[in-house]
């Protein structure tokens, strides 16, 4: 082998290293013995004003033994027809999810609360039941929680659920229709079933149970505020977070703010995040884009954010949330690192959702983000979708050979 064949030889090495270490940190479909890798949103007020906020996105690992998913309140039947529709939407979802979950260790609760009589002789009615009494049981994990503090309850809810939210016309009549959990759904004997806070606080005890996921309906009520809820758990102490692709909200496009239905959801999610904990989507256990309803025709606009020199993180947030208000957008933020240095300036997740999006926004400076992720921007612009390249999108992936040595190879091959 001559100097120039080994060079040659030694580049190709380096080039399939590269693309090995990038993609062995993606565990979707992954062997059960692996960790869950959840990307985490949540947004962070900024220093100068606690009323304005940036998004944060974090890659968080977590042990499927010690993780648990609930699923709250998604019944056979709503007192709001377009309810009891999107539950079923979204049931075979929740399903392929908590199936994928339940393989890899996750526990599965189901929580369709006032049904549980319907379950009193199954196996996973038991397993709740016979849960011992935790010692750190929290005091009010056995009521609903109206707000988590006093700063989430001085802001208040962003949409007007006043009227019970039926987003039908006329309104459907109010009432309690449920029997059970939707048959969609399927409850395997190891699964646990209680709508009870106590109940599951002694299970996740037990199991020594440190993340939960929330999914199911309603968010600006029953997800928040169960005493099995996001709230309870957050201040209880867990890491909760909310699956907020496989959830819903009870509003009326009719009340404050006069948005529709599935703006409305996407405005009580950010509330979320700012006020209670972070989100995720059910990307980390299918692989696949996030779950949208048919009927959510919404223009899909992504952000993509990665620059620390123009304060990019702090006026996106803003900007979409007045596209979403003012002009029915859908927008999502993918934000990266705004640190001017260290191992996570390159990376990106989340870059899948370009998969469904309709507008491309571009706003970054010399990031060299790994050969997937930046696979789903040549998979876009490759299909002839539009592009807008904000200040430094010219020079977006140029890093002057700045950016980590294998993956600076893998692009010199690509």
């Amino acid at each position: 082998m001559n100097a120039r064949q080994f060079k040659m030889l030694a580049v190709a090495c380096i080039v399939f290293a590269g693309l090995f270490f990038s993609m062995s940190h993606v565990v979707y479909g992954a062997p059960s013995d692996e960790k869950l890798l959840l990307l985490t949103r949540s947004r962070a007020p900024l220093p100068d004003d606690a009323n304005q906020f940036r998004v944060v996105q974090k890659k968080v690992q977590c042990d499927p033994k010690q993780t648990a998913i609930i699923i709250c309140d998604m019944w056979n039947q709503h007192w709001c027809k377009g309810a009891t529709e999107r539950v079923a939407e979204l049931a075979p979802h929740i399903n392929e999810v908590a199936s994928i979950a339940r393989d890899r260790g996750v526990l599965i609760i189901h929580a369709p609360s006032g049904t549980i009589g319907a379950y009193a002789d199954h196996p996973a009615r038991k397993l709740a039941q016979d849960a011992p009494k935790a010692a750190n049981l929290p005091a009010d994990i056995a009521k609903w929680c109206n707000w988590i503090d006093e700063k989430e309850q001085t802001v208040g809810y962003p949409i007007d659920h006043s009227d019970g939210g039926c987003d039908c016309s006329p309104q459907c009549k109010q009432g309690s229709p449920w029997r059970s959990q939707i048959d969609t759904i399927q409850i395997r004997d190891e699964d646990a079933i209680s709508d009870s806070g106590v109940e599951i606080w002694n299970l996740l005890e037990q199991r020594g149970i440190k993340n939960v996921i929330l999914m199911g309906v309603h968010t600006n009520m029953c997800v928040l505020g169960r005493p099995f809820g996001l709230r309870n758990l957050a201040r209880a102490g867990k890491n909760v977070v909310l699956m907020r692709d496989l959830t819903d909200t009870m509003y009326n496009s009719r009340m404050r703010p006069f948005v529709s239905h599935f703006t409305g959801t996407d405005l009580v999610v950010e509330h979320v995040e700012k006020y209670v904990c972070p989100s995720v989507t059910s990307t980390a256990f299918t692989g696949k884009p996030a779950f949208r309803f048919k009927d959510d025709k919404r223009p899909r606009v992504v952000f993509i954010s990665a620059e620390n020199e123009y304060s990019a993180a702090e006026t996106l947030p803003e900007f979409a949330h007045e596209l979403q208000i003012k002009y029915g957008l859908y927008c999502e933020i993918l934000q990266a690192s705004i640190e001017s240095k260290g191992p996570e300036l390159h990376e990106l997740a989340g870059l899948e959702a370009l998969t469904n999006a309709d507008l491309a926004v571009v706003f970054a400076r010399r990031r060299s983000l790994q050969p997937a992720q930046m696979q789903y921007l040549r998979d876009y612009l490759d299909a002839g979708k539009p592009l807008i390249g904000l200040r430094t999108a010219c020079h977006a992936f140029d890093t002057r050979g700045s950016a980590p040595r294998l993956r600076r190879m893998a692009q010199i091959r690509s």
